[in-house]
Formats: C-alpha cells, sequence, structure tokens
C-alpha cells in the first residue's frame, strides 16, 4: 500500500515537472519570435488548468508587457510574485511592469527587493542603476554599472551610462577610458555613433564619425607602426569596414586627408598608401573615387564649441 501511494506521488511529480518544462519551451519559444498574442491564447488554456501557477502567470505577464498592454502585465506579474515570492526573476519583471506602469518608487523598490533574493541577479542590478541615475543617484548609480561589468564586461547599457555618469561628476581621465572601452566593445550603429561624439567632445579622436554618402560611421583611428609604412591591425579592421561600405554605395566619392605636422612627405605617402590597400583589397572601388590631400600642419578639429589641434590624423570625408 505504501508503495503505491509513493508511486503516485513520483508521477504526479513527474507530470507536474513535465508541464512545467513544456510551458517554459513554449513560453520561450513565443517571446523569442516575438509571437505575443499568441502566446497570450495559448496561456490562457494553460491558466485554466492551472489558475496557481506562478510561471503561467509570469509568461502572461511577458506577453502583455511585450504586446503594450502595461495593466494586464502588471496584473499578472503581481499573481506570480503572489504565489512564489522568492524569486528574483519574477521580482525584476514586476519592477519593469511597475516602471512602465509609472509607478517608479515600487519600481526601484522590487529591483532592490530582488537583489536582496539573489545580489547576481544582473539585470535587476542593471535597472536599478538605471532608476538611481534618473533619480540623480549617480555614486550609487556607478557602483552598480560596476558591478555588473565586473560579472559581464561587454553589458551594452553599463559600459554607455558609465560612461555617462563619469562625466556628470566631472572625472574626464576616466570618461575617456570608459567612451573608448565602449566602442572597444560597441564599434558601429547609432549609440558608437553618440559614444565617438562625447570622446571627441573630450579631446581625444582615437575614434570620429565619418560621413560616408549619407551614412555616418564610427572609424578607429587609422595608424601606421612606428618608423614604417605598415598600417596597424586595427587600422586594417576598420579600413576593410570603410571598403565593404564604399563597394556597397557605389556611387560615393571620398577624399582621404592625411596631415602629419612637419612632414609633408610622409603625409603624402600615408594618403597614397591607403588608396593603393583599398583598390587593392576592395577591386570594385575605381581608383577616381578615391582623392588624395596631404598637408605637413596639424588638423584643426572641431567639435561642439571647441576646437583641437592634432598633429597627425587622417580624415575621410564625402566628395561632393
Amino acid at each position: 500500500m505504501r508503495f503505491r501511494t509513493n508511486l503516485i506521488i513520483v508521477l504526479a511529480i513527474f507530470l507536474l515537472s513535465g508541464c512545467m518544462v513544456k510551458n517554459v519551451v513554449k513560453g520561450d519559444y513565443y517571446l523569442s519570435n516575438k509571437k505575443y498574442k499568441s502566446g497570450i491564447h495559448s496561456f490562457k488554456e494553460e491558466l485554466k488548468k492551472d489558475p496557481y501557477s506562478p510561471r503561467v502567470h509570469y509568461y502572461l505577464a511577458r506577453f502583455y508587457l511585450a504586446d503594450n498592454h502595461p495593466e494586464k502585465g502588471l496584473t499578472h506579474i503581481q499573481k506570480a510574485v503572489t504565489f512564489e515570492p522568492g524569486k528574483a526573476e519574477y521580482r525584476f519583471w514586476l519592477g519593469i511592469a511597475l516602471g512602465v506602469n509609472k509607478m517608479k518608487k515600487k519600481e526601484w523598490e522590487s529591483y532592490e527587493y530582488a537583489l536582496k533574493l539573489d545580489p547576481n541577479h544582473l539585470k535587476s542590478r542593471v535597472y536599478l542603476a538605471h532608476t538611481q541615475m534618473e533619480r540623480g543617484c549617480f555614486e550609487k548609480a556607478l557602483k552598480n554599472y560596476s558591478y555588473v561589468l565586473k560579472k559581464k564586461p561587454g553589458d551594452p547599457a553599463s559600459l554607455y551610462n558609465r560612461a555617462l555618469i563619469l562625466g556628470k561628476l566631472k572625472r574626464s581621465k576616466e570618461e575617456k577610458t570608459a567612451w573608448k572601452e565602449y566602442l572597444d566593445y560597441y564599434p558601429s550603429g547609432p549609440m558608437a555613433i553618440k559614444a565617438a561624439g562625447h570622446l571627441n567632445s573630450l579631446g581625444d579622436f582615437s575614434y570620429r564619425n565619418h560621413l560616408i554618402g549619407i551614412r555616418t560611421i564610427p572609424l578607429k583611428k587609422i595608424a601606421f607602426k612606428p618608423f614604417d609604412l605598415e598600417l596597424t591591425k586595427d587600422s586594417l579592421i576598420f579600413l576593410n569596414f570603410l571598403g565593404q561600405t564604399l563597394e556597397e554605395a557605389n556611387t560615393v566619392s571620398i577624399h582621404i586627408i592625411v596631415y602629419q605636422k612637419n612632414n609633408k612627405q610622409l603625409a603624402e605617402q600615408k594618403a597614397k598608401h591607403i588608396k593603393k590597400y583599398l583598390i587593392g583589397k576592395y577591386p570594385k572601388i575605381i581608383s577616381s573615387r578615391l582623392k588624395v590631400s596631404w598637408f605637413d600642419v596639424p588638423e584643426k578639429i572641431k567639435s561642439g564649441k571647441n576646437s583641437f589641434l592634432e598633429d597627425e590624423s587622417i580624415n575621410f570625408i564625402t566628395a561632393i
């Protein structure tokens, strides 16, 4: 009799765990494929079978939030937390739902609670830092972003906002380093363009934005090895990106302009070497599309209201 009872319990646990796994796989499928309405329909049916399932309420909350129904999303994530109060992931999404419902104080309190449950719940720490930054608590936000970056070095939001905060705190030297670290991880895209602009405003031109046709692309400073006309490895990576861009924008011509203080001959050699490299590597780029110029004076660069002089630099400008 006891064996039979134990067998029933084991079977019940097995069936329950199988159902939970099925819901996780199904829920993640709907989320990753952005099939939020299908997810809502499917998990409403699951809710009829088990109205007290925190996991079912959690997924319904995620679907409703993603489908722009914040009130319904909040209702379901509150139920998930009620039925399973010790799960940090649910507390995190409760914070998200509270935020989109404009309940800001409760939002950051929810992230704090999630971190009490799990100090290494990095999403909660990132979003808590976001709210601290919004409230002007820059030191606290910086501490949280730095914690995340130790655990997850390439986290984009933490990298970007850390640099912004260092600017707010007037820690310019660290801010420069932070922007360069962001751009080393994420050298392209809209946020990279903004990051390069911030870096340039500090008088650092390790990265610069270049208008190629109608596209603005950030490029790392093109450099040659000392006492040689051999491009550095990083420079080749960014020149290749430029070459690919020019192949795609096959009607665009550019000026390659090199500045080399007190050495016009070297400036000329560098300009011609870059042109030769691009034409050799990307044969679709005809020679007439690359116009070269060279000067033996520093380049004067304007960034915002400030002007800076670079003793040696390479610039790319769309030819009109």
